[in-house]
């Protein structure tokens, strides 16, 4: 049996003057919860209605409100799930070396429930949100005790949480935790945001404000995909395709240096049967009619968000499928009027390369036995080693290449 409440749940308890409520679904929460997110996709009903109808194997979701009488204060959003962190980590190191062996058995004390104020899913700041009423100074207090009481109702459920993650925010919404808390901040690779002039009214507007190399390796790319057809996938065709989008995924996923999930097969199904129109899957056909390649994103409002991916190891290799997968959210984007595309936090180089710019993304780690904490620091440097990249420019009058 999974160790996760299946029966309706509705939990109550008190912070200072707060009431605080917490929820196993979204169904049980979503009055309260529709009311009170942001406008923004990912924290939408339909969004996690979808996840938890295709959750990633032994992820599982918690709600919390927060209340001060009948004035709603704020929103948490917590996943636990068991995570072995060595067999996370795709080492460089021989698996019988010394070191290995010893990072093994650092990160063996870590091998146990996680759980993170945020979406192992999704880059951005979706883990907590709160009323413009409640004060900067308190939240990051408030932050704490929420971890440390839902870990507590976990482990009266038999799940013991250890680390305790808490992700994602930029800049200027770092928390200022007390030194004494032992929580470890740490920076990890860039959000990289595409940014389109207003101005820009199709794909060409794109191609004239290239350099001249850059228009070259453009159209360069763009023939070498000019064999293959790629189309708009509805939720019919994406039960059809399922297996091969599945394999395709785990191409990339498990190629990650640092996978914490593998995505269930039917996720891209159910994403779309529940969010419709809002999320598109473009999936990429060769001469024979088979699929080679898929990418989704879902338009957020004003923004597109990049989101999962797959293809065909050989095809990419040979027709640089992913880089023009970038070029067709580039048109996409266009198309659709956005402002911004957020390409997510991975390939960073290749995503500067066409116009992204990098964005420093801050989160926090630490574990609830407190001796553990000195850890935590190295611990970090093993799971989230900088990737090395040199930011590109590939607009003409701007700096770089």
């Amino acid at each position: 049996m999974l160790p996760h409440c299946k029966e309706k749940r509705e939990v109550h308890a008190r912070y200072k003057s707060y009431e605080v409520r917490l929820y196993t679904s979204i169904h049980d929460a979503e009055q309260e919860w529709s009311t009170h997110c942001p406008t923004d996709e990912y924290w939408e009903s339909d969004y996690h209605k979808a996840l938890e109808d295709a959750p990633p194997g032994g992820l599982h979701p918690l709600y919390v409100t927060v209340w001060k009488g009948e004035e709603w204060i704020g929103l948490a959003y917590f996943q636990y799930k068991r995570i072995n962190l060595s067999a996370s980590i795709k080492s460089e190191e021989g698996k019988g070396s010394l070191l290995t062996k010893v990072k093994g058995a650092a990160l063996s004390l870590l091998d146990m429930y996680t759980l993170v104020l945020g979406n192992m899913l999704v880059t951005g700041k979706y883990g907590c949100h709160f009323s413009p009423q409640f004060p900067l100074e308190d939240r990051s207090d408030l932050v704490l005790w929420l971890t440390d009481w839902v870990s507590a109702w976990l482990q009266k459920k038999g799940i013991n949480i250890g680390p305790i993650l808490i992700k994602d925010f930029n800049h200027g919404q770092r928390f200022q935790f007390a030194e004494s808390k032992k929580i470890t901040e740490f920076c990890v690779q860039p959000n990289m945001i595409f940014s389109i002039p207003e101005e820009w009214k199709r794909v060409e507007d794109y191609q004239e404000a290239l350099k001249s190399k850059a228009r070259i390796r453009y159209r360069r790319a763009r023939s070498m995909v000019a064999d293959l057809t790629s189309r708009s996938l509805q939720a019919e065709e994406l039960k059809e395709y399922a297996d091969q989008m599945h394999r395709q995924y785990r191409n990339i996923a498990e190629n990650a240096g640092f996978n914490l999930f593998i995505l269930d097969r039917d996720y891209f199904y159910q994403l779309k049967e529940k969010m419709k129109e809002g999320v598109m899957i473009r999936g990429y056909f060769n001469q024979e009619g088979r699929l080679v390649g898929f990418f989704t994103v879902l338009k957020n409002y004003d923004h597109l968000d990049a989101h999962f991916l797959g293809y065909d190891l050989e095809v990419n290799k040979e027709k640089q499928l992913y880089l023009n997968m970038l070029f067709d959210m580039i048109e996409e984007g266009i198309k659709q009027k956005v402002k911004k595309i957020f390409m997510s936090r991975t390939a960073v180089e290749i995503k500067s390369s066409v116009g992204a710019r990098a964005v420093d993304i801050y989160c926090y780690l630490f574990h609830r036995k407190g001796i553990y904490n000195r850890l935590v620091p190295e611990l970090v440097k093993r799971l989230y080693k900088a990737e090395e990249w040199v930011p590109r420019n590939p607009f003409r009058g701007q700096e770089g290449g």
